[in-house]
């Protein structure tokens, strides 16, 4: 799979903009603040129906505009292929080929990648969510199912919630019910993408840095304690346990205290806690490894090569460290990079000047 064109239309900065691109390795070429990491973001939005820059929509439409239009053809199993997205903030309308789609979630699945952009700091040294989102986007751009499942239980939990917050137990039983069947499959699914992250990632991790620290991960699921994480059932009764166990003294809060929504993904560098004493060099090293990670796992999945968008060449990393990564690039079909730099990365890059 490779994306082909993309067009722009009051998207950031560009008012009306048209690129061309090749199979291989594109290099995007400029000084700060002209629209680089714009195209990047362009196209991850067509991936997955949001930015990885911003929470608000808004902020994608250009100075002045009242709504964004963007456009990509691609080709995927031999076939070329279009999509378009319009945006005024208010609604979206997506359009694969020539079908009109209900939702943006639609889109998830169709132009699949991975990017790897200056924040993913945060995969390591941040919160929670942000690992709990690097498996929920991995894993909705290759499973309908666990989209589903994801979707069932965020609505049931809200629910649930709602009924806690009015300290009312009607029809809350058939709410968790929902929520832990649900629960059951996300966590079962996230177990395993963290094992195979982790298996990839340690071999990726080895090539940046020269083989000198293991990188480990280990999923904490919130509630399942140290119970095997691909027994459906047993998590589904768990969870239904856990729910009626602590429903009254959730009421006191409003809210859920247990379950896919809490759990996190420890990383460690040896026997050390990543987040606590990996350097900041360590730190981007295990980011890196965990994207191109996300990226082979993609490939399996779909047997289609995905796109792998790169954001700011000038990351953090160690000149031996770059240079790894540069040499890895060449294997990956399709990679999109930004960069401030003039000289050439890759000898048989197609370059984009700004």
């Amino acid at each position: 799979m490779y994306l082909r064109t993309l067009y722009l239309r009051d998207f950031r900065l560009y008012e009306d903009a048209h690129f061309e691109f090749s199979p291989n390795v594109n290099v995007i070429r400029g000084p700060n603040a002209r629209g680089k990491t714009s195209i990047l973001e362009a196209v991850y939005f067509l991936m997955t129906g949001r930015s990885f820059r911003t929470a608000q929509i808004s902020d994608l439409i250009r100075h002045g505009a009242s709504s964004f239009f963007l456009e990509a053809t691609f080709v995927k199993h031999g076939i070329e292929q279009k999509l378009r997205i319009y945006c005024n903030g208010k609604e979206r309308k997506v359009t694969y080929n020539s079908t009109a789609c209900h939702s943006s979630i639609a889109l998830l699945g169709l132009l699949q990648g991975a990017v790897i952009h200056p924040d993913d700091a945060a995969i390591v040294k941040g919160a929670p969510a942000a690992r709990r989102h690097l498996l929920d986007l991995q894993l909705a751009q290759s499973d309908p199912l666990y989209v589903h499942h994801l979707t069932r239980y965020e609505r049931a939990m809200r629910q649930r919630n709602a009924l806690l917050k009015a300290k009312s137990t009607a029809a809350i039983e058939s709410w968790e019910y929902e929520m832990a069947n649900a629960a059951a499959y996300i966590i079962q699914q996230r177990s395993l993408a963290v094992t195979h992250l982790q298996q990839e990632g340690q071999e990726l991790y080895g090539r940046l840095c020269g083989g000198v620290e293991n990188l480990s991960l280990h999923y904490k699921a919130h509630g399942a304690g140290e119970h095997p994480h691909d027994n459906i059932e047993l998590l589904r009764g768990i969870y239904c346990q856990n729910y009626h166990k602590h429903r009254f003294r959730e009421m006191d809060l409003g809210a859920t205290l247990t379950g896919p929504h809490k759990d996190d993904v420890m990383i460690a560098l040896g026997s050390k806690d990543a987040r606590s004493f990996a350097s900041e060099g360590q730190q981007r090293s295990c980011v890196v490894a965990l994207r191109l990670a996300e990226w082979r796992r993609l490939k399996g999945r779909s047997q289609e090569a995905p796109l792998m968008l790169v954001d700011d060449m000038g990351m953090s990393l160690d000149s031996s460290r770059r240079q790894h990564l540069l040499a890895h690039f060449s294997s990956l079909e399709q990679v999109l990079i930004t960069t401030t730099e003039e000289s050439a990365l890759i000898s048989d890059e197609h370059g984009i000047s700004l």
